[in-house]
């Protein structure tokens, strides 16, 4: 059942690749934290009910509920609703994420003797993700998108992590909770005042601008 999850968690991932709307990539984030609840659930049933809590918190409560809904907010402020200026056309986007997401899933069913001491599919998905994220970080213009996939490729930090500290998931997910929670807060005042000043989302725009001088 948890690899079945894990296995659902990745092809979020072929999901955003596909579409351009920001509105569909916030709902995606809400399924991603649901599955990567539902992974904790069935996987770390023998933690303790402190370590149980947390985790419950920081997928269901910050990462599904929480940060779409700032998500959100931050879209109806600035009116966006697509990404469509990307390097790559959707199909080819599609299709390369797809490859990326393969061989993570082979990584997963592979015997690999390195890899004895993890969970092997949740290590495969979790480092697709991560690359998948930064790739169309890279393909992407739109700031919010970026914000977006900023957040998915700590999802995938977080699936990566759970492979590989099954026994300490807390120590390793509160910096990443706190750097989440700071990193979100602080680009989405950015992204408010980048469109109130341009008006525009464009990534191509962030090279206008220039440190005021003032005179003495």
């Amino acid at each position: 059942m948890e690899n079945g999850f894990i296995i659902l968690f990745g092809l979020t991932m072929l999901y955003l690749s596909a579409t351009s709307r920001l509105k569909a990539h916030v709902n995606a984030l809400i399924v991603q934290g649901i599955l990567l609840f539902l992974i904790c659930s069935t996987g770390f049933s023998h933690l303790p009910i402190l370590a149980i809590i947390f985790l419950t918190v920081e997928t269901l409560i910050v990462k599904a509920i929480l940060i779409p809904i700032f998500l959100n907010k931050v879209l109806k402020k600035t009116h966006s609703n697509r990404d469509t200026d990307a390097n790559i056309a959707h199909f080819w986007c599609l299709l390369i994420s797809s490859v990326i997401l393969f061989m993570g899933f082979m990584v997963g069913v592979v015997d690999i003797p390195s890899l004895s001491m993890i969970n092997p599919i949740c290590f495969g998905i979790g480092l697709a993700t991560i690359i998948i994220s930064l790739w169309l970080i890279t393909i992407k213009h739109n700031i919010l998108s970026n914000v977006i996939e900023f957040i998915t490729m700590e999802n995938g930090i977080f699936l990566l992590s759970m492979s590989v500290a099954k026994e300490m998931p807390m120590l390793v997910n509160i910096g990443v909770l706190l750097d989440v929670f700071i990193a979100i807060y602080i680009l989405g005042l950015f992204v408010s005042q980048i469109n109130k000043e341009l008006g525009d989302m464009e990534v191509a725009h962030l090279s206008d601008l220039k440190d005021c001088e003032y005179d003495d």
